[in-house]
């Protein structure tokens, strides 16, 4: 198929939010031991994948990610809602391979003084075209029926 591969979209989330968050650490995989990081930084996480088939080879793919956001204290709430704000318009569009591509469903929601920012990116994948055998003759009669 002709696909944009996941270690493509992360890169280009993980570009997103070096430009628009210029010198924090961006994590674009899980980390087991997230004790001892020094806050605040992103961590990118793939959190669905959704493929359904639509017309003939022609599928439709969503990625669902949890932009995760771990702030500097004492105000953690209030550092949270700021980074997501700026995270709608960060995240409206990422480029990938030199295309754009749209975020949709953005939200966001602060829990445990961390910011999870959803946003799912869709696009469509074309499965190639069968070989099939190519046809060698044909041999075709006609008549002529005067009645």
């Amino acid at each position: 198929m002709n696909t944009v591969s996941l270690n493509r979209i992360r890169k280009g989330i993980a570009g997103a939010l070096a430009k628009a968050f210029p010198g924090t650490t961006i994590y674009d995989e899980e980390i087991e031991n997230q004790q001892g990081l020094e806050t605040p930084y992103f961590m990118v996480q793939l959190l669905t994948t959704s493929q359904v088939q639509e017309l003939d080879r022609r599928y439709h793919r969503t990625h669902t990610f949890d932009i995760g956001f771990f702030p500097e204290g004492p105000q953690y709430n209030e550092e949270a809602h700021a980074t997501a704000e700026i995270l709608y318009d960060a995240l409206a569009t990422v480029e990938i391979d030199g295309e754009l591509y749209r975020g949709l469903n953005m939200k966001h929601e602060v829990n445990d003084q961390t910011l999870h920012f959803f946003v799912d990116y869709n696009f469509w994948v074309w499965k190639p075209k069968p070989e099939t055998p190519k046809m060698q003759t044909l041999e075709q009669e006609g008549f002529l029926n005067y009645g």
